[in-house]
Protein backbone atom coordinates (compact mmCIF):
# COMPACT_ATOMS: atom_id res chain seq x y z
CA UNK A 1 0.00 0.00 0.00
CA UNK A 2 1.34 3.53 -0.59
CA UNK A 3 1.42 5.90 2.43
CA UNK A 4 1.38 9.86 1.83
CA UNK A 5 2.94 11.57 4.29
CA UNK A 6 1.92 15.54 3.73
CA UNK A 7 3.35 18.14 5.80
CA UNK A 8 1.22 21.56 5.79
CA UNK A 9 2.88 24.93 5.58
CA UNK A 10 -0.05 26.82 5.72
CA UNK A 11 -0.04 30.87 3.94
CA UNK A 12 -3.35 31.51 4.98
CA UNK A 13 -4.87 30.62 8.73
CA UNK A 14 -8.91 31.68 10.47
CA UNK A 15 -6.77 34.16 12.27
CA UNK A 16 -4.30 35.75 10.32
CA UNK A 17 -2.78 36.23 7.02
CA UNK A 18 -3.86 37.69 4.03
CA UNK A 19 -2.65 38.82 0.29
CA UNK A 20 -2.41 42.06 -1.35
CA UNK A 21 -2.79 42.20 -4.93
CA UNK A 22 -0.30 44.09 -7.27
CA UNK A 23 -0.28 44.42 -11.13
CA UNK A 24 1.94 46.47 -13.01
CA UNK A 25 0.54 47.59 -16.42
CA UNK A 26 2.23 49.20 -19.72
CA UNK A 27 -1.26 50.58 -20.59
CA UNK A 28 0.39 51.78 -24.13
CA UNK A 29 0.18 55.65 -24.80
CA UNK A 30 -3.53 55.70 -22.63
CA UNK A 31 -5.89 57.28 -23.05
CA UNK A 32 -4.78 58.98 -26.33
CA UNK A 33 -2.97 56.37 -28.64
CA UNK A 34 -4.93 55.33 -31.70
CA UNK A 35 -6.77 52.47 -29.96
CA UNK A 36 -9.77 54.71 -28.19
CA UNK A 37 -12.68 53.73 -25.69
CA UNK A 38 -9.82 51.59 -24.03
CA UNK A 39 -11.02 51.80 -20.51
CA UNK A 40 -14.02 49.25 -20.70
CA UNK A 41 -11.36 47.33 -22.02
CA UNK A 42 -8.80 47.55 -19.10
CA UNK A 43 -12.09 47.00 -16.72
CA UNK A 44 -12.41 43.44 -17.57
CA UNK A 45 -8.56 42.77 -16.82
CA UNK A 46 -8.69 44.19 -13.39
CA UNK A 47 -12.29 43.06 -12.39
CA UNK A 48 -10.57 39.52 -13.51
CA UNK A 49 -7.06 40.26 -11.73
CA UNK A 50 -8.56 43.08 -8.74
CA UNK A 51 -5.29 44.64 -8.08
CA UNK A 52 -5.57 46.75 -4.86
CA UNK A 53 -1.98 48.27 -6.10
CA UNK A 54 -2.31 49.33 -9.83
CA UNK A 55 1.32 50.44 -10.93
CA UNK A 56 0.69 52.28 -14.58
CA UNK A 57 3.48 53.41 -17.61
CA UNK A 58 2.18 55.22 -20.69
CA UNK A 59 0.16 57.19 -19.31
CA UNK A 60 -0.53 60.89 -20.97
CA UNK A 61 -3.24 62.89 -19.41
CA UNK A 62 -4.51 63.22 -15.57
CA UNK A 63 -8.13 62.45 -17.03
CA UNK A 64 -6.90 59.25 -18.28
CA UNK A 65 -5.38 58.08 -14.55
CA UNK A 66 -9.01 59.37 -13.19
CA UNK A 67 -11.03 57.51 -15.64
CA UNK A 68 -9.22 54.12 -14.32
CA UNK A 69 -9.74 55.47 -10.99
CA UNK A 70 -13.90 56.10 -11.63
CA UNK A 71 -13.40 52.24 -13.21
CA UNK A 72 -12.08 50.49 -10.72
CA UNK A 73 -14.56 52.39 -7.67
CA UNK A 74 -17.66 51.08 -10.40
CA UNK A 75 -15.70 47.83 -9.30
CA UNK A 76 -16.85 47.68 -5.98
CA UNK A 77 -14.24 45.57 -4.70
CA UNK A 78 -12.46 48.29 -2.38
CA UNK A 79 -12.00 52.15 -2.21
CA UNK A 80 -9.57 53.29 -5.10
CA UNK A 81 -7.77 56.65 -5.21
CA UNK A 82 -4.95 57.45 -7.50
CA UNK A 83 -1.61 59.51 -6.85
CA UNK A 84 -1.28 63.13 -8.11
CA UNK A 85 -0.84 62.99 -12.05
CA UNK A 86 2.52 65.28 -12.39
CA UNK A 87 3.97 66.25 -15.94
CA UNK A 88 7.56 64.94 -16.71
CA UNK A 89 10.05 66.86 -15.18
CA UNK A 90 13.21 65.25 -16.35
CA UNK A 91 14.39 66.65 -19.65
CA UNK A 92 14.43 63.57 -22.16
CA UNK A 93 11.79 62.98 -24.83
CA UNK A 94 10.14 65.70 -24.92
CA UNK A 95 8.27 64.70 -28.33
CA UNK A 96 6.60 61.98 -25.99
CA UNK A 97 5.75 62.95 -22.97
CA UNK A 98 4.57 59.76 -20.94
CA UNK A 99 4.00 59.50 -17.72
CA UNK A 100 3.83 56.66 -14.52
CA UNK A 101 1.36 56.63 -11.60
CA UNK A 102 -0.72 54.09 -9.33
CA UNK A 103 -4.61 53.70 -8.12
CA UNK A 104 -4.31 52.56 -4.38
CA UNK A 105 -7.08 51.02 -2.63
CA UNK A 106 -7.38 53.29 0.47
CA UNK A 107 -8.82 50.21 2.67
CA UNK A 108 -5.51 48.54 2.27
CA UNK A 109 -3.18 51.62 1.71
CA UNK A 110 -3.12 55.18 3.13
CA UNK A 111 -0.63 57.83 1.33
CA UNK A 112 2.12 59.23 3.03
CA UNK A 113 4.05 61.06 0.30
CA UNK A 114 4.98 60.97 -3.40
CA UNK A 115 7.65 62.50 -5.66
CA UNK A 116 10.04 62.01 -8.52
CA UNK A 117 13.32 60.88 -8.68
CA UNK A 118 14.58 63.24 -11.85
CA UNK A 119 16.92 61.52 -14.41
CA UNK A 120 18.38 62.21 -17.95
CA UNK A 121 15.70 60.86 -19.56
CA UNK A 122 11.97 60.28 -17.90
CA UNK A 123 11.03 60.63 -14.71
CA UNK A 124 10.61 57.50 -12.00
CA UNK A 125 7.57 57.75 -9.43
CA UNK A 126 8.04 57.51 -6.24
CA UNK A 127 5.23 56.32 -4.17
CA UNK A 128 5.58 56.03 -0.16
CA UNK A 129 2.18 54.39 0.93
CA UNK A 130 1.62 52.21 4.49
CA UNK A 131 -0.84 49.24 5.91
CA UNK A 132 -4.09 50.90 6.76
CA UNK A 133 -3.63 48.68 10.18
CA UNK A 134 -6.67 49.96 12.68
CA UNK A 135 -4.12 49.61 15.19
CA UNK A 136 -2.37 52.26 14.68
CA UNK A 137 -3.70 54.54 16.94
CA UNK A 138 -3.23 51.92 19.95
CA UNK A 139 0.72 52.05 19.18
CA UNK A 140 1.13 49.17 16.15
CA UNK A 141 4.29 49.94 14.13
CA UNK A 142 3.78 51.66 10.67
CA UNK A 143 4.47 49.06 7.72
CA UNK A 144 5.65 51.66 5.04
CA UNK A 145 5.77 50.37 1.39
CA UNK A 146 8.47 52.03 -1.11
CA UNK A 147 6.39 52.13 -4.47
CA UNK A 148 8.92 53.34 -7.42
CA UNK A 149 7.50 53.31 -10.88
CA UNK A 150 9.63 53.32 -14.35
CA UNK A 151 9.31 53.51 -18.13
CA UNK A 152 13.39 52.97 -18.55
CA UNK A 153 14.53 53.84 -22.42
CA UNK A 154 13.57 51.88 -25.07
CA UNK A 155 15.00 49.90 -28.37
CA UNK A 156 18.84 48.31 -28.83
CA UNK A 157 21.90 49.63 -28.98
CA UNK A 158 24.86 51.00 -27.28
CA UNK A 159 23.16 54.51 -26.38
CA UNK A 160 20.10 53.40 -25.32
CA UNK A 161 21.31 50.41 -23.11
CA UNK A 162 23.53 53.26 -21.80
CA UNK A 163 20.46 56.07 -20.92
CA UNK A 164 18.49 52.65 -19.41
CA UNK A 165 22.23 52.37 -16.87
CA UNK A 166 21.90 56.24 -16.01
CA UNK A 167 18.04 56.13 -15.03
CA UNK A 168 18.69 53.20 -12.70
CA UNK A 169 21.74 54.73 -11.23
CA UNK A 170 19.35 57.66 -10.15
CA UNK A 171 17.50 55.60 -8.51
CA UNK A 172 20.44 53.08 -6.60
CA UNK A 173 21.42 56.34 -5.71
CA UNK A 174 18.53 57.61 -4.32
CA UNK A 175 17.80 54.61 -2.05
CA UNK A 176 20.78 55.59 -0.33
CA UNK A 177 18.01 58.10 1.50
CA UNK A 178 16.37 55.21 2.79
CA UNK A 179 16.11 53.52 5.80
CA UNK A 180 18.09 49.68 5.84
CA UNK A 181 15.57 47.20 5.74
CA UNK A 182 13.23 49.36 3.77
CA UNK A 183 10.06 47.58 2.04
CA UNK A 184 10.41 48.60 -1.71
CA UNK A 185 8.60 47.80 -5.24
CA UNK A 186 10.43 48.55 -8.32
CA UNK A 187 8.44 47.80 -11.18
CA UNK A 188 7.33 48.79 -15.35
CA UNK A 189 8.58 48.41 -18.01
CA UNK A 190 12.44 48.48 -17.66
CA UNK A 191 13.38 47.58 -21.26
CA UNK A 192 16.28 45.44 -20.99
CA UNK A 193 17.02 42.80 -23.41
CA UNK A 194 18.82 39.96 -21.33
CA UNK A 195 19.44 39.82 -17.36
CA UNK A 196 23.12 40.67 -19.05
CA UNK A 197 22.42 43.92 -19.71
CA UNK A 198 24.55 46.67 -17.01
CA UNK A 199 21.05 48.50 -15.84
CA UNK A 200 19.48 45.28 -14.66
CA UNK A 201 23.11 44.41 -13.47
CA UNK A 202 22.71 47.71 -11.36
CA UNK A 203 19.20 47.07 -9.78
CA UNK A 204 20.77 43.26 -8.93
CA UNK A 205 23.88 44.92 -7.07
CA UNK A 206 23.94 43.68 -3.35
CA UNK A 207 26.14 46.41 -2.77
CA UNK A 208 22.95 48.73 -3.15
CA UNK A 209 21.70 50.12 0.16
CA UNK A 210 18.40 48.60 -0.90
CA UNK A 211 19.02 45.39 -2.41
CA UNK A 212 16.26 44.49 -4.93
CA UNK A 213 15.50 40.69 -6.01
CA UNK A 214 14.13 39.41 -9.00
CA UNK A 215 11.27 36.84 -8.13
CA UNK A 216 11.64 34.80 -10.57
CA UNK A 217 15.66 35.03 -10.97
CA UNK A 218 16.25 31.54 -11.21
CA UNK A 219 14.60 30.96 -14.69
CA UNK A 220 18.26 32.77 -15.83
CA UNK A 221 18.42 34.45 -18.85
CA UNK A 222 15.09 34.86 -20.72
CA UNK A 223 16.45 36.16 -23.91
CA UNK A 224 18.54 32.62 -24.84
CA UNK A 225 17.41 30.47 -27.67
CA UNK A 226 16.29 27.68 -25.67
CA UNK A 227 14.82 29.37 -22.76
CA UNK A 228 12.41 27.11 -20.74
CA UNK A 229 9.99 29.71 -18.99
CA UNK A 230 8.38 31.58 -21.60
CA UNK A 231 5.27 32.03 -19.77
CA UNK A 232 7.29 34.84 -17.75
CA UNK A 233 7.77 36.85 -21.56
CA UNK A 234 5.91 40.09 -21.21
CA UNK A 235 5.86 41.39 -24.93
CA UNK A 236 4.51 41.99 -27.40
CA UNK A 237 1.06 40.73 -27.45
CA UNK A 238 0.33 40.93 -30.75
CA UNK A 239 2.28 39.74 -34.18
CA UNK A 240 1.17 42.36 -35.87
CA UNK A 241 0.23 45.90 -34.90
CA UNK A 242 -2.92 47.13 -33.88
CA UNK A 243 -4.62 50.35 -35.77
CA UNK A 244 -0.25 51.31 -35.91
CA UNK A 245 -0.09 51.10 -32.48
CA UNK A 246 2.64 49.59 -30.31
CA UNK A 247 4.76 46.66 -30.77
CA UNK A 248 4.57 43.59 -32.73
CA UNK A 249 6.23 40.36 -33.07
CA UNK A 250 4.35 38.40 -30.84
CA UNK A 251 5.57 36.91 -27.48
CA UNK A 252 8.91 37.26 -26.77
CA UNK A 253 11.01 39.93 -25.11
CA UNK A 254 10.81 40.47 -21.34
CA UNK A 255 10.76 44.11 -20.63
CA UNK A 256 8.07 44.37 -17.70
CA UNK A 257 9.13 43.95 -13.92
CA UNK A 258 7.92 43.34 -10.41
CA UNK A 259 11.10 43.47 -8.82
CA UNK A 260 11.06 43.20 -4.96
CA UNK A 261 13.42 44.23 -1.87
CA UNK A 262 15.23 41.82 0.04
CA UNK A 263 12.71 42.40 2.75
CA UNK A 264 9.74 41.75 0.91
CA UNK A 265 11.40 38.48 -0.22
CA UNK A 266 11.79 37.30 3.61
CA UNK A 267 9.01 34.98 4.36
CA UNK A 268 9.77 36.19 7.82
CA UNK A 269 8.93 39.65 7.62
CA UNK A 270 5.51 41.24 8.35
CA UNK A 271 4.78 42.21 4.91
CA UNK A 272 6.29 39.82 2.14
CA UNK A 273 6.14 38.28 -1.47
CA UNK A 274 3.39 35.26 -1.67
CA UNK A 275 5.82 32.03 -2.93
CA UNK A 276 4.42 31.20 -6.39
CA UNK A 277 2.22 34.47 -7.21
CA UNK A 278 4.21 36.00 -10.10
CA UNK A 279 2.29 35.86 -13.20
CA UNK A 280 2.90 37.76 -16.73
CA UNK A 281 -0.99 37.54 -16.45
CA UNK A 282 -2.56 35.03 -19.51
CA UNK A 283 0.80 33.88 -20.74
CA UNK A 284 1.27 30.07 -20.47
CA UNK A 285 4.10 29.56 -22.61
CA UNK A 286 2.56 28.53 -25.18
CA UNK A 287 2.20 31.40 -27.56
CA UNK A 288 5.88 31.96 -27.91
CA UNK A 289 6.17 34.32 -30.76
CA UNK A 290 2.47 34.69 -31.31
CA UNK A 291 -0.55 36.54 -30.63
CA UNK A 292 -1.33 36.57 -26.53
CA UNK A 293 -4.63 34.76 -27.47
CA UNK A 294 -3.07 31.79 -28.97
CA UNK A 295 -2.45 31.00 -24.84
CA UNK A 296 -5.83 29.73 -25.07
CA UNK A 297 -5.32 25.99 -24.57
CA UNK A 298 -5.91 24.41 -21.05
CA UNK A 299 -5.12 28.53 -20.25
CA UNK A 300 -6.71 29.20 -16.00
CA UNK A 301 -7.13 32.84 -17.67
CA UNK A 302 -10.41 33.38 -19.89
CA UNK A 303 -10.79 34.11 -23.39
CA UNK A 304 -12.28 36.70 -22.96
CA UNK A 305 -9.31 38.10 -20.70
CA UNK A 306 -6.64 37.21 -23.23
CA UNK A 307 -9.06 39.03 -25.65
CA UNK A 308 -8.60 42.54 -23.72
CA UNK A 309 -4.62 41.91 -23.02
CA UNK A 310 -4.29 41.54 -26.83
CA UNK A 311 -6.59 45.03 -27.76
CA UNK A 312 -5.56 47.23 -24.30
CA UNK A 313 -1.70 47.22 -24.83
CA UNK A 314 1.19 45.43 -26.70
CA UNK A 315 2.76 44.39 -23.02
CA UNK A 316 0.94 41.78 -20.54
CA UNK A 317 -0.09 42.96 -17.14
CA UNK A 318 2.41 41.74 -14.39
CA UNK A 319 0.72 39.83 -11.24
CA UNK A 320 1.94 39.21 -7.70
CA UNK A 321 0.53 39.08 -4.36
CA UNK A 322 2.32 40.23 -1.29
CA UNK A 323 1.38 38.80 2.39
CA UNK A 324 0.80 40.18 5.58
CA UNK A 325 -1.78 39.63 8.82
CA UNK A 326 -3.09 43.24 8.53
CA UNK A 327 -5.52 43.19 6.25
CA UNK A 328 -7.89 41.09 8.17
CA UNK A 329 -7.89 43.55 10.87
CA UNK A 330 -9.32 46.05 7.81
CA UNK A 331 -13.06 47.07 8.05
CA UNK A 332 -13.34 47.52 4.62
CA UNK A 333 -17.34 46.77 4.12
CA UNK A 334 -17.25 43.26 4.11
CA UNK A 335 -14.31 42.90 1.73
CA UNK A 336 -12.64 40.01 4.02
CA UNK A 337 -10.25 37.43 2.30
CA UNK A 338 -11.82 33.79 1.92
CA UNK A 339 -10.44 31.29 4.23
CA UNK A 340 -8.57 28.17 3.67
CA UNK A 341 -7.68 24.50 5.85
CA UNK A 342 -6.61 21.68 3.95
CA UNK A 343 -5.81 18.30 5.32
CA UNK A 344 -5.09 14.86 4.29
CA UNK A 345 -7.79 12.01 4.10
CA UNK A 346 -7.07 9.23 2.70
CA UNK A 347 -3.39 8.37 2.56
CA UNK A 348 -3.96 5.05 -0.11
CA UNK A 349 -5.23 7.23 -2.73
CA UNK A 350 -3.63 10.65 -1.67
CA UNK A 351 -6.92 12.35 -1.00
CA UNK A 352 -6.81 16.16 0.31
CA UNK A 353 -9.84 17.80 2.00
CA UNK A 354 -10.33 21.79 1.89
CA UNK A 355 -12.76 23.46 3.83
CA UNK A 356 -13.53 26.76 3.19
CA UNK A 357 -15.20 29.87 5.09
CA UNK A 358 -15.62 33.15 4.48
CA UNK A 359 -18.34 35.75 3.06
CA UNK A 360 -19.47 34.87 -0.35
CA UNK A 361 -19.81 30.84 -1.96
CA UNK A 362 -16.63 29.77 -3.21
CA UNK A 363 -16.33 29.37 -7.00
CA UNK A 364 -13.14 27.71 -8.07
CA UNK A 365 -10.09 26.06 -6.61
CA UNK A 366 -6.95 26.04 -8.27
CA UNK A 367 -3.69 23.44 -7.76
CA UNK A 368 -0.07 24.67 -9.52
CA UNK A 369 3.00 24.13 -8.30
CA UNK A 370 5.77 26.13 -6.27
CA UNK A 371 6.27 28.16 -9.56
CA UNK A 372 2.68 28.79 -9.94
CA UNK A 373 2.32 26.89 -12.55
CA UNK A 374 -1.25 25.98 -13.27
CA UNK A 375 -2.13 22.12 -12.97
CA UNK A 376 -5.34 21.96 -12.26
CA UNK A 377 -8.46 24.00 -11.78
CA UNK A 378 -11.59 23.27 -10.58
CA UNK A 379 -14.59 25.18 -10.51
CA UNK A 380 -17.08 25.16 -8.13
CA UNK A 381 -20.69 24.35 -8.79
CA UNK A 382 -21.82 24.35 -5.52
CA UNK A 383 -22.27 25.82 -1.49
CA UNK A 384 -20.64 23.20 0.17
CA UNK A 385 -17.75 24.56 2.60
CA UNK A 386 -15.60 21.24 2.14
CA UNK A 387 -13.89 19.73 -1.57
CA UNK A 388 -11.76 17.15 -2.56
CA UNK A 389 -8.82 17.51 -4.48
CA UNK A 390 -7.01 13.97 -5.36
CA UNK A 391 -3.17 13.67 -5.59
CA UNK A 392 -2.27 10.06 -6.58
CA UNK A 393 -0.51 12.00 -10.28
CA UNK A 394 1.27 14.15 -8.37
CA UNK A 395 5.01 13.80 -7.72
CA UNK A 396 7.07 14.82 -4.53
CA UNK A 397 6.93 18.73 -4.02
CA UNK A 398 5.73 21.69 -2.69
CA UNK A 399 2.26 22.67 -3.94
CA UNK A 400 0.04 25.79 -3.55
CA UNK A 401 -4.14 25.23 -3.33
CA UNK A 402 -5.97 28.84 -4.26
CA UNK A 403 -9.50 29.41 -3.31
CA UNK A 404 -11.69 32.10 -5.57
CA UNK A 405 -14.92 33.33 -3.83
CA UNK A 406 -17.63 34.96 -5.95
CA UNK A 407 -16.02 38.84 -5.59
CA UNK A 408 -12.42 37.51 -7.11
CA UNK A 409 -11.03 37.34 -3.68
CA UNK A 410 -8.83 34.18 -3.06
CA UNK A 411 -6.35 33.08 -0.62
CA UNK A 412 -3.72 30.30 -0.84
CA UNK A 413 -2.52 27.16 0.81
CA UNK A 414 1.11 25.65 0.25
CA UNK A 415 1.97 22.45 1.38
CA UNK A 416 4.85 19.61 0.89
CA UNK A 417 3.71 16.49 -0.34
CA UNK A 418 5.89 13.27 0.23
CA UNK A 419 6.05 9.64 0.01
Amino acid sequence: MRILLITFLIFSTLSGNSQIRLLSYNILNFPTGNIQGRTDTLKKIVEYSRPHLLMLQELKTEEGLADITDMMNDLDYGDFAHANFVPQQSPGSPGNLLQQSIVYDTEVFRMRSEGVVLTNYRDINEYVLYLNDPQLAAGADTTFLYVYVTHLKSSTGADNEQTRLDMVNYLVDHFNSLPEESNVIFAGDFNVYTSAEPAFQAILNEDNNIRIQDPLASFGDWAVANFNHREILTQSTRVSQVNDDGAGGGVDDRFDFIMLSESLMNADNNLHFVEGSFQSLGNTGLCYNENITDCDLGNPVPADILRAIYYMSDHIPQYCELETDVVNKIDNNGNKFPHLKAYQTDSENGIIQIEYSGPTPLIEIELSDINGRIITNIPISTQSSKFSIPLDQLHNGIYLITGRDSRGMRNTVKFLLTR
